[in-house]
Parts: structure tokens; sequence; C-alpha cells
């Protein structure tokens, strides 16, 4: 059994997110009565409340320095530059850069760097971790046997779509990120054989860091532009038809903090669950860019599409789905 720590009163840690928690901390977040564990709605981690709350009591808040966005990734002093000419071409670019952004982190820096605690949570391939802690099951780690599967359905242009936009991001980013990861690598004491593999790491980033951006991201209140952020704890919140948190930038400076509140009265031990979607997205379009079908599991749902006459409810098969994380 893994021990725990105590962070700040009424917040009880493993071990395993502290480094997180203590991260957000070091930014001004303000962590309540919050328990990070396993989650009882999907796979991975939940977040639940260690005591009774009230309607509208603030359960935690994020700072804007502990997101990670467009403007993160613009102003870095290695490769901000060349990732701001890359945001301007066209849609879809700020992902991209933002995903250059976490990949170069990711594999020059590691836990150490100045994300590195958050970094550290994030599912970087589809076995990590050992334990299954961060199980994360996204159309960009499938083969191409899985995803002929979905033939017949809109979840199969979504992901052949995606799976060529992503692979053209990798080969962009060999020229973007290749060198200085390369420099950490002999900087680290890398052997050659290692460094000549920098290109293949910084392929298998790059996915990695997309899979990031499109089942975790927020996209920035109030903006004409598409930026999305990645908020730190938030993310860890599953998905539910039915909320029981509501998140908004609350005040008129850009700077103010995220303040997450309780939608409704909260019993002790109750799990915290956001809407992804407002109800607007198709089952295909949960899939391709959350990597679960809410109400069924993906094999359930590649199965309706060989029967369409079958359907799986959410009724049938309780709330489902939730962010693997």
């Amino acid at each position: 059994m893994f021990s725990v720590l105590l962070l700040s009163v009424g917040s009880v840690v493993d071990v395993r997110h502290a480094p997180l928690l203590s991260f957000m901390t070091e930014r001004g977040a303000s962590i309540g009565s919050i328990e990070l564990k396993k989650s009882r709605i999907g796979a991975g981690n939940g977040a639940f409340v260690t005591k009774d709350v009230d309607k509208d009591e603030i359960l935690f808040t994020v700072p804007k320095s502990a997101c990670i966005g467009l403007y993160t990734a613009c102003g870095d002093l290695e490769v901000g530059e060349k990732l701001a000419q890359l945001a301007v071409r066209g849609q879809g670019a700020a992902t991209a850069v933002v995903a250059g952004y976490l990949a170069k982190e990711w594999l020059s820096k590691g836990p150490e760097g100045e994300y590195g605690a958050y970094l550290a949570m994030l599912p970087w391939d589809a076995e990590w971790q050992p334990e299954g802690e961060q199980e994360q099951d996204h159309v960009l780690w499938w083969s191409e046997s899985q995803i002929d599967s979905l033939e017949g359905s809109e979840a199969f242009e979504d992901a052949v779509g995606l799976r060529e936009q992503v692979a053209l991001a990798c080969k962009v980013h060999r020229g973007l990120i290749g060198k200085p990861v390369r420099d950490a690598y002999k900087r680290n004491g890398m052997n050659m054989w290692d460094i000549w593999k920098a290109d293949e790491d910084n392929d298998r980033a790059v996915r990695g860091a997309f899979v990031s951006i499109l089942s975790r991201a927020f996209f920035k209140e109030s903006s004409e532009d598409e930026e999305n952020r990645l908020v730190p704890l938030l993310d860890l919140l599953h998905h539910s038809a039915e909320p029981n948190v509501v998140h908004r930038v609350e005040g008129d400076s850009a700077e103010d903090d995220l303040i997450v509140r309780a939608r409704q009265p909260l019993e002790a031990g109750t799990e915290l669950a956001n809407c992804y979607d407002g109800g607007e997205l198709s089952d295909a379009k949960f899939l391709s860019r959350f990597g679960f079908v809410p109400g069924c599991s993906v094999g359930e749902f590649v199965e309706s599409i060989k029967s369409p006459g079958i359907f799986y409810s959410a009724e049938s098969y309780g709330v489902g789905g939730g962010k693997y994380k």
C-alpha cells in the first residue's frame, strides 16, 4: 500500500501525486480538501472530495502560470521563435506547436524541467505506466488493423485524418526540436546510438503530446483564436453528462486563476466529474478525440459498427467512459 503525505489542511496526497501538487502550490494554486486516487467512473486516477462541501464552494484553483498553452510554447527560449512561425500557418497549427513544445521539454529535461512534475503525469505512450495507473487508449496508438475496424463510421475518417496530421507534425518537429533534444542527450552523457535515435524519440513524444492535448486540453475562454491549454488537476476529472463541478476564470484580468467550484452540494467521498462536450459530440468524435465512448467500451462501439442494430446505452453500462489518465 502506498504511503500518503499531508500537503495542506484537508488534502491527502499519494506519494506518486505529491510532486504534481507541490508544483501547483508553488505556482500559487489553492488546493482544498481533494484526494487523488483510483477513479470509480473510468480508468486511471480521479479526484475526490474528502469532506462535505456546499454548492458554489471553491474546490481548487489553478493559476495561469501552472497551465501550458500556445503562448508558453512560443515563449520558449530554445524553440519559441520557430514555433511561433509555425503557429500562424492555419487551423490546427496551435495544437502542433504545443505538441512540439511538450515533446521537446519531456525529452530534453524530463521530470526536472519547468513543468516536469506535470509532464511526468501525462501518458507518453500506450504502455506507460507499467502499473496501469495512467492508461490512455487512443486511436493514435492503434494498429492499422484496429483503425480498419472502424471503417463505416465517422470515427474511421477522423482517425485516419488525425493520424495523417500527426505524421506530418512529426516530420516538421524533427527539424524544429531535433537539435535541442540531441544537444540535451549529449549533455546527459547518452551514447551515440541513443543520440542517433533522437528522431524516433521525437516522433513518439510528439504523438504522445497530441494524445494529451486532444484528451485533456481546455479551450481558452473568451478567445477568438484556437488556443487550448493543458490545465493541471482539472484534467484529472472524468467525464459525466451530469457534471458536479463548474470551472471558469473569474475576474477581468487575463492573469486571474481558473476557479473550480462545486455545482451542487457534495458529500465527502464524492468523485468530481466534468462534462467534456456539453452534449454536442457524437460517439465517434468522443472516440477519436478522447479515446473512449460514453456508456460503452471501445470494443462494444466497434461491434455496433458491424451490427448497426445494436445500441449500447449509458443507462445499460453506467456513466461509463471517463478519460483514461
